[in-house]
């Protein structure tokens, strides 16, 4: 049965992974295969912090509280030693998102404005623990860095003399999940078997481009394959691996299976020539991730699944010959540029 609280799905759109640039440095965002239509946030781009659910660590999926207390409970009452100009808005970590592009579970805004997801819970931590308030923008572009955020959440960089990752927390790679504990299966346990997808979907075509043999079964979205999953319909799901790890959080019974490919991280972007702050932030990313809080961010928005790693890529799948049997090679960018849900795996947002 699925557990906690669904909003209605919107539209789905396409993914593309985002590039920041910044004095020629590249930050791209990772790549999360699934889209929401979500509202637009209104002008100016700054997120109204009573619209961000600041609690959810040690509450069940689907469960909130209200701002006041969210607003008491995140504070950690440790005083902020930052100077004034290290920090766009003096008293408060600017944390950048990407709304735009939002996708459980990083980054959600729900119908009624709020926003919820991994990416949020952490920011509030990492603040929290440098003794500061949280406030969020959204952010398209490494621009924004030392603008009008001070981090920015779910970024790479390729240059660290300009950008500075903070500390890793999501890695992105295509996933398996079953009926069954969190594991990583043999490849000769996926061969025959049955296997729910988006149609059309990057994570379709990955799988048509590897040697698998599996019985293919179309689903309109993620929620129901996953569904699907856990009412003996197929034997797997193949989609992104938090996505899927946030929906098997919400069926019983369902959990990680292995990757199909060797993952890519992200983090914590922040300007390396910020050093005060860029300092900091490390500081606190390190002490959160020491004292079991984000373990306990973690665990609400992907559950039980295991940080991906090269340990958790399921060995010797055979090797295809480089040619999807079910879209070309441009399919997915030009439906997720013209909207459409076929590059993407979409699912409903809490």
């Amino acid at each position: 049965m699925v557990r906690g609280s669904l909003v209605k799905m919107k539209a789905a759109v396409g993914a593309l992974a985002l590039s920041l640039a910044l004095s020629g440095c590249t930050i791209p965002f990772i790549n999360v295969e699934v889209p929401f239509d979500v509202p637009q946030i209104p002008s100016p781009s700054e997120i109204d912090p009573s619209k961000v659910n600041l609690k959810p660590i040690k509450l069940p999926i689907g469960v909130t509280t209200s701002v006041e207390e969210a607003r008491q409970s995140v504070l950690s009452g440790k005083a902020a030693t930052l100077s004034e100009t290290a920090l766009v808005m003096p008293g408060y970590l600017t944390v950048g998102v990407k709304t735009t592009m939002s996708s459980a579970p990083m980054c959600v805004m729900g119908e009624s404005g709020t926003l919820y997801g991994l990416d949020v819970d952490l920011g509030a931590a990492l603040a929290s623990e440098m003794g500061l308030k949280v406030r969020y923008v959204s952010v398209t572009d490494g621009s924004a860095l030392g603008q009008t955020c001070d981090v920015i959440m779910n970024g790479r960089s390729n240059n660290p003399d300009t950008i500075t990752i903070a500390g890793t927390y999501i890695e992105s790679a295509t996933a398996f999940f079953h009926r069954g504990d969190p594991t990583v299966v043999l490849a000769t346990d996926l061969g025959g078997k049955s296997v729910g997808l988006q149609a059309g979907s990057i994570s379709e075509n990955v799988l048509n481009n590897t040697g698998l043999k599996m019985s293919q079964k179309p689903y309109a979205n993620l929620n129901d394959a996953f569904n699907g999953l856990q009412m003996g319909e197929v034997d797997y799901v193949l989609c992104e691996a938090y996505p899927g790890a946030y929906l098997a959080s919400l069926h019983d019974g369902v959990a990680f299976a292995g990757a199909l490919e060797t993952p890519e991280t992200a983090g914590v972007a922040v300007l390396t020539s910020n050093v005060e702050l860029a300092t900091q932030v490390k500081a606190a990313f390190d002490a959160v991730s020491a004292n079991g809080i984000f373990a306990g961010v973690r665990s609400r928005w992907v559950g039980n699944m295991p940080t991906l790693t090269v340990d958790t890529v399921i060995q010797n799948i055979p090797e295809g010959n480089g040619q999807s049997s079910s879209t070309s090679p441009n399919q997915d960018a030009t439906e997720a540029a013209n909207g459409s849900g076929a590059g993407s795996n979409a699912i409903t947002a809490i």
